[in-house]
C-alpha cells in the first residue's frame, strides 16, 4: 500500500515549456490526496525559488504535505523544519577560492536567498529552463553563512574539481550544465528517510516521481521509481517504470498504471 508519493519539480510536475502545473496532475494530486497519500516535494530548489503553486498549494489540494528541499539539505512541513545540515565552513572556503581562481561559476544557496557570482551564458539558460531569475551577488558573502548548496557550472568531466578538493560535500547532477554541491550527509534519499522517519512509514510504501541524474538515488531508494518519458538515462536506469513525458501527462498515467487514481 502506498503512503507517501515524491515529486521533484523540474521535468516532472512542471513543464519546461509551460512552467506550470498541467490540469491532470493538478487532478491525479488531489485524488492521490484523498485516497490518504501523502504528496511531498523532493527538489533540488529551496523554499524561495519554489513555483507559487508549490510552495502555497493549489485551490482543491491546498499545500503539500512536506517538502524535501535544497537536494535533501532542508526538509520541512506545516508544523516546521525537520532536516537541515549546511555545507561545512572548510569546504565553502575551498569552493570559494576555486571560484576565484575562474575554475567555475557558481549559484549559492544559502538557507533565505540564492545568488549567482556572474551571469553566464550556461546560467542564463538554466534561469530559462526552470523559469527563474538569479541575482548576482558577491561569492565572498558565502563565507560563513549558512550555504545548504551550491550549483558549480562544469561539466560532467570536471566535476571531479569540487570533489577533489572537498572533504564534506557530495556531487549530483540534474543537466549537463551543472552539478549540486550539498553536504555529504544529504541527498534527496538523505532527506526522504528523515521524511519517512518523521511519518512512520517504510521506504516500501512509497512511490517517486523524476527526471534527471540527481533523482536517480531517489528512484531506487522507494518502493516505486517512476521515470518521466523526458528523463536522463540515469533516471531512466534507475526507474522501476517509465510513464509519458511531463508534457502528456506522465504523472497521471502512471497513477492510474498503478492503481493510485
Amino acid at each position: 500500500m502506498i503512503k507517501a508519493a515524491f515529486f521533484d519539480i523540474d521535468g516532472t510536475l512542471l513543464s519546461f515549456k509551460t512552467h506550470k502545473l498541467a490540469a491532470s496532475t493538478k487532478q491525479a494530486l488531489i485524488e492521490l490526496r484523498c485516497r490518504g497519500v501523502k504528496c511531498v516535494i523532493a527538489s533540488g530548489r529551496p523554499e524561495y525559488q519554489l513555483p507559487p503553486c508549490i510552495r502555497y498549494g493549489f485551490e482543491g489540494f491546498g499545500r503539500f504535505d512536506a517538502y524535501v528541499t535544497s537536494t535533501g539539505s532542508c526538509c520541512y512541513d506545516a508544523e516546521g523544519t525537520y532536516f537541515e545540515t549546511p555545507i561545512p565552513d572548510s569546504d565553502v572556503k575551498t569552493i570559494v577560492g576555486q571560484v576565484d581562481d575562474g575554475l567555475y561559476d557558481v549559484l549559492v544557496l544559502e538557507k533565505d536567498h540564492a545568488y549567482v557570482n556572474r551571469y553566464s551564458p550556461a546560467i542564463r539558460e538554466v534561469e530559462k529552463n526552470a523559469g527563474l531569475c538569479y541575482d548576482q551577488g558577491d561569492v565572498h558573502d558565502a563565507l560563513g553563512a549558512h550555504v545548504l548548496q551550491f550549483c558549480a557550472f562544469l561539466p560532467p568531466k570536471d566535476e571531479h574539481i569540487v570533489t577533489d578538493a572537498t572533504t564534506g560535500v557530495l556531487t549530483t547532477r540534474w543537466c549537463d550544465y551543472f552539478c549540486d554541491v550539498v553536504p555529504a550527509n544529504s541527498s534527496k534519499p538523505a532527506g526522504i528517510r528523515a521524511t519517512l522517519e518523521r511519518y512512520g512509514i517504510s521506504a516500501e510504501e512509497t512511490i517517486a516521481f523524476g527526471d534527471g541524474g540527481n533523482d536517480a538515488s531517489m528512484l531506487r531508494m522507494c518502493g516505486i521509481g517512476v521515470a518521466m518519458g523526458n528523463a536522463s538515462p540515469e533516471a531512466l536506469a534507475a526507474a522501476d517504470y517509465v510513464t509519458d513525458d511531463v508534457d502528456h501527462d506522465g504523472v497521471a498515467k502512471a497513477l492510474e498504471h498503478f492503481g493510485l487514481l
